[in-house]
This record gives structure tokens, C-alpha cells and sequence, in this order.
């Protein structure tokens, strides 16, 4: 509360990003790489895993839709609008995908499959970065 006023100072509706949002947008362009290096030993890359085209399983395509969903159009509806809510779904929606990229990973380990591709670990570290970065800036609002 302002002294005297009795009323609240205005909250912003946007925000402000600083240098912080190069993290980011490198995070989302590592992404988008790696939906093209292969997501499995057999060479599926993640384009073929999230289209169905692989025999993968379903984790891996959970993962793929969560990362370009919220990894890649979450993201960049951030940072183009600029809002708060887009804020939260980004952090939420990346945080959820990491714990599906994990699941990936581990469906990829196990079930007699000859583990995961680069491409599925690249993505992986790319959304950690994210759910880290959109949590920063959301935590940061509250």
C-alpha cells in the first residue's frame, strides 16, 4: 500500500523480460533441432515420433507434443505477447513436459529397446532449460 493513498500500487500486465528471455529463445531454437536428430536407436527422429510414424511408443509422442506445444508455441506466444498467463502456461506446461521427457527417456531404456537418440536427450535438456527460465519469470510475479 502507498503511504496516505490507502490504494495499491498498479501491477503491470506485462513483462518485462530483460536479457533473459536469449536463454529462452536459444532454448526453443535447440528444440527445434532436435525434432530433427533421432529420438530412438532405430534413427526415428522427433518429427516421426511426435507424427506417429515410429514404433517408439506413446511416451516418447507425449513428450514430442508437450515440447512443441509448450516448448516451441507456448514459448514463443510468450514472448510475443508478453503476458502474464502466457507466462504461467509456458512454465507450467515446460515443467510438465520435462517430467514427460523423463518418462520418454526411461521408456527408451527399458522394455528391450536400445535406448534413446540424441535428438530425445538434446530435447529433454532444451525443456529443462525452459521450465526453469518460465518459472523464474513466473515466481518472479508472485
Amino acid at each position: 500500500m502507498s503511504e496516505g493513498t490507502g490504494t495499491r500500487p498498479a501491477i503491470s500486465r506485462e513483462v518485462d523480460f530483460g536479457g533473459g528471455v536469449l536463454v529462452a529463445a536459444i532454448a526453443v531454437l535447440v528444440l527445434l533441432l532436435a525434432a530433427v536428430l533421432p529420438w530412438s536407436a532405430q534413427g526415428a527422429t522427433g518429427w516421426q515420433v511426435v507424427l506417429g510414424e515410429s514404433g517408439t511408443g506413446v511416451l516418447p509422442r507425449l513428450f514430442g507434443l508437450f515440447a512443441l506445444v509448450f516448448g516451441v508455441v507456448a514459448s514463443a506466444t510468450a514472448v510475443l505477447t508478453r503476458r502474464w498467463v502466457a507466462v504461467f502456461v509456458a512454465a507450467a506446461g515446460s515443467s510438465v513436459g520435462v517430467v514427460t521427457g523423463l518418462w520418454a527417456v526411461w521408456s527408451q531404456n527399458t522394455g528391450g529397446l536400445d535406448g534413446p537418440g540424441g535428438g530425445l536427450l538434446l530435447a529433454v535438456a532444451a525443456m529443462v532449460v525452459l521450465a526453469l527460465r518460465w518459472a523464474t519469470y513466473a515466481f518472479s510475479r508472485v
